[in-house]
């Protein structure tokens, strides 16, 4: 990525958080990300696994030690002074909403989306939006953070995580739009890398 990847979002912990938050959410991404793990196992090769363990080792390593993370802390509050916070997790849906829509799935429509080669984020939100979804709909059926997804639709990419985490969103964002999720993946990938082949 072009930008530092910032630690709290990395772990996807606000920057108030305490060592027992970071703690746990450290622990929850070694589950996730390691080696061992069935969820992640057919989405990432050895390498990208390996470079996500590396980012998430090296944020724990930073915020779990006060004084390398007042350090890290003052650095980025030098980089980003009003936007220092990391992104918080999506408030929970009406229950009405959350009973209206069964998990990672979009309401039937007689509309068929057709993916061309090449996406940009304009084509996510026209499509979640044909399919008559709120971005806070698609965030609670992906458990996505809401500020991810509306990054990946505004193509803000430098505010996203590694790639590894992109492909995992844009996967779990196609499934919850009943879409060709490989085909949404490798469309979306090339118009972040326009000169990149696939």
């Amino acid at each position: 990525m072009p930008t530092e990847q910032n630690l709290y979002r990395l772990l996807d912990v606000a920057d108030t958080a305490t060592p027992h938050e970071i703690r746990q959410a450290y622990e929850l991404a070694r589950r996730t990300y390691g080696g061992e793990s069935l969820a992640t196992y057919s989405l990432f090769g050895a390498e990208d696994r390996q470079a996500v363990m590396a980012q998430i080792e090296e944020a724990y390593r930073v915020l779990s030690d006060p004084e390398r993370r007042r350090s890290y802390d003052a650095r980025l509050s030098a980089v980003t002074a009003p936007q220092g916070a990391a992104p918080q997790a999506a408030p929970a849906p009406p229950a009405d909403a959350a009973r209206a829509e069964a998990p990672h799935e979009a309401p039937a429509t007689p509309e068929t989306i057709v993916i061309p080669d090449v996406i940009t984020g304009r084509e996510l939100r026209r499509w979640r939006e044909a399919r008559r979804l709120s971005l806070q709909t698609i965030a609670n059926l992906t458990r996505i953070n809401i500020k991810y997804l509306q990054y990946l639709e505004e193509d803000l990419h430098a505010k996203l995580p590694h790639t590894v985490f992109i492909r995992s969103y844009l996967l779990q964002y196609a499934k919850a739009l009943r879409l060709d999720a490989d085909r949404l993946l490798n469309a979306y990938l090339k118009g972040m890398n326009p000169g990149a082949g696939a």
